[in-house]
């Protein structure tokens, strides 16, 4: 090898050693900087979780309170008279299915839908007419 080239083969081997010096600095800085953010995620991670948790307690806590036995409240599930009082809602049917009960006389408001959101189908009033 010539003299030259031995030159410019040491220059870049301690140029490519700074690089390798250089990069190790940057990676040791960002395993830090992502070290301190992860530990700062955690950190909201469980004072959150307190916070749920916390909250969680104290409405079972307020739940128990309103029910003194324990038992859950009977008169909850049952109608109020302004319900009872209201028009059920319109019930959804397709064309072809009121064509077909016309044909068949059948009475849309004793078919029960088994389409999509209870649309009554030409099948459903089908079944109904027997």
């Amino acid at each position: 090898m010539g003299k030259k080239l031995r030159k410019a083969v040491k220059r870049l081997s301690k140029d490519l050693d700074e690089m390798r010096e250089e990069n190790r600095e940057l990676v040791e800085g960002l395993a830090d900087r992502v070290t301190e953010a992860l530990e700062r995620q955690a950190e909201s991670n469980r004072a959150l979780t307190e916070t749920l948790e916390s909250y969680l307690n104290s409405r079972d806590r307020d739940a128990r309170e309103q029910e003194p036995d324990g038992e859950p409240d009977e008169d909850r599930d049952e109608e109020t008279e302004e319900q009872r009082d209201e028009e059920p809602p319109e019930v959804e049917v397709t064309e072809a299915a009121e064509r077909r009960a016309r044909e068949l006389g059948v009475d849309l408001d004793e078919v029960k839908g088994t389409g999509s959101g209870g649309r009554i189908l030409v099948r459903d009033v089908e079944e109904a007419a027997g």
